[in-house]
């Protein structure tokens, strides 16, 4: 009797959306397991997901208003241990002190 190929014509004959489809299901799924979400109910599946979404929203927010002074910070001390001086701080107004001080 010969070998069955219908997995490798299923796999072939799905559309671009049924495929997308697929792996989206599958990402969900490796998910829920990862994290033993299966196991929850789904009101706590929700507290649970709205908590991940919180976490990591601010993340983000904080990594994009901190990180832009934190770089200017990390260059200007590159640039003051390569060249020897502070020109890059100087040609910034003096920058980081102003930002360190609260205004009275």
């Amino acid at each position: 009797m010969a070998p069955s190929t219908t997995t490798s014509s299923t796999a072939a004959s799905l559309t671009p959306v049924q495929a997308l489809l697929k792996y989206l299901r599958r990402k969900r799924y490796q998910y829920e397991v990862t994290f033993s979400l299966y196991m929850l109910t789904p009101i706590e599946k929700i507290i649970f997901n709205i908590a991940v979404f919180l976490f990591f929203s601010m993340i983000i927010v904080a990594t994009s208003l901190y990180f832009p002074t934190h770089f200017k910070v990390m260059a200007s001390r590159v640039w003051f241990y390569i060249a020897g001086d502070d020109s890059l701080v100087k040609e910034n107004g003096g920058m980081f002190m102003d930002e360190v001080k609260p205004e009275l």
